[in-house]
């Protein structure tokens, strides 16, 4: 089964050989540390402002665990793989295992403690009002009516179980899961190395725009409109309002994440592996407008967003390949 989730063809190794002279080629054996300490100090930069944050506005730094759930899953498959690789007697230098996953653990720490308090004084302190009204007006314009109350009438209770799985497990279980793959199943660092990039971008980034484009969405903003409620929005009402930063829906990283991951992981699988990523994007963005949380115009800039950050990261693999090509060039043309 685990074979089937691999590319058709032999399965490339750590150490690829040149095309010229059989001579071993850098790029896969860099491949963990592409961009390593790019990705360090932006999250390095970004848990410095959170602890800034935390103190200038005397709120905690970090939230409870059971409020982190990106943070805690990964911790607790990272950790186990690490403990079944050793139980099992693969060599694992434990310096580059945490240089390898310490940026990710630190990142979704970050991520998810952001959205604590602290960045809600960051919009007030930028005077920048929430943009709900004119998503609101793009979704009339795109749709007719704002997205979630167009859809509120084709969807039924079994369809939101099925879209709460979605949206809270297949969301959060999602990059970790992909990154444990890429990292002791397929032991490939340099996939490992630009899905770990990719997210420091996707999910920073990310957040830079919800301080700068403030929207709460459709269920804060438009939730009487709605004729049907949802049993456990008023849990989530109390997470979002009470742990949550309050705008955080311009773009729709839940679309995002799982569309940028899924692009980036497509050249790596075969037919099944691809479909289950495929089915995983398509379900979490349905789930973001069936359960109200996002406009319609939030999953399309999500969408944009995906695409925007692999083009980035696809942009920088190139030149660095180049980079390593002319390297190589020179130092063995002569021999």
């Amino acid at each position: 089964m685990a074979e089937l989730l691999l590319r058709d063809g032999p399965k490339e190794t750590q150490a690829t050989t040149c095309a010229q002279g059989g001579r071993q080629s850098r790029c896969r054996c860099t491949g963990s540390q592409d961009w390593v300490w790019f990705d360090i100090g932006a999250v390095g930069i970004a848990l410095l402002l959170l602890l800034a944050l935390g103190i200038s506005t005397e709120t905690p730094i970090f939230e409870s665990i059971r409020h982190s759930r990106l943070t805690f899953v990964a911790v607790l498959l990272v950790g186990l793989m690490f403990l079944i690789v050793r139980v099992a007697g693969q060599q694992l230098r434990i310096v580059e295992f945490v240089r390898d996953w310490g940026p990710i653990i630190a990142l979704f720490a970050v991520y998810e403690n952001l959205k604590h308090l602290h960045a809600n004084r960051i919009t007030e302190w930028l005077y920048i009002a929430p943009k709900d009204q004119l998503m609101a007006s793009i979704d009339k314009l795109l749709f007719g009516a704002v997205l979630p109350l167009r859809l509120e009438s084709i969807s039924p209770p079994w369809l939101l179980k099925i879209m709460w799985v979605f949206y809270f497990w297949v969301y959060y279980l999602g990059p970790t899961v992909l990154l444990v793959w890429a990292y002791f199943h397929l032991k490939d660092r340099r996939l490992f190395g630009k899905l770990r990039h990719a997210l420091v971008i996707g999910l920073l980034g990310g957040y830079v725009f919800y301080l700068l484009v403030p929207v709460a969405g459709p269920l804060f903003t438009y939730g009487d409109q709605f004729s049907t409620p949802i049993s456990t929005h008023p849990v989530i009402g109390n997470l979002v309002f009470n742990h949550r930063y309050n705008w955080d829906c311009f773009p729709s990283l839940h679309t995002a994440i799982p569309w940028l991951l899924c692009f980036l992981t497509w050249a790596s699988f075969a037919r099944i592996g691809r479909t289950l990523c495929l089915l995983a994007a398509l379900g979490v963005t349905c789930s973001t407008v069936f359960l109200r949380f996002h406009y319609g115009i939030d999953v399309i800039a999500g969408l944009g967003w995906a695409a925007l950050v692999f083009w980035i990261t696809c942009e920088q693999e190139k030149e660095r390949t180049q980079r390593l090509a002319i390297a190589d060039t020179n130092k063995y043309g002569s021999i």
